[in-house]
């Protein structure tokens, strides 16, 4: 993936997460959440349990959160 289209990636992916955080958060509250290609591939109670899809994906055109139950503020 050349630079252009992996920035362009990473901004989709990252507004994507921004446009669906409420329903993500509602639904993977206290996990982490591995995006790829604006959709969640991957969800887990702990980095470890998510570790092999990291493994094995192209990691430049991924997104890792960790969905925290408290409510904080995002600034992007």
């Amino acid at each position: 993936m050349d630079k252009d289209a992996l920035l362009r990636s990473s901004r989709e992916n990252l507004e994507w997460f921004k446009e669906n955080y409420k329903n993500i958060r509602k639904d993977c509250n206290n996990q982490w959440v591995v995006i790829q290609n604006k959709k969640i591939v991957a969800t887990g109670s702990t980095y470890e349990s998510i570790s092999n899809i990291l493994r094995e994906s192209d990691k430049k055109a991924t997104i890792v959160e960790f969905i925290d139950s408290k409510k904080l503020a995002m600034f992007f």
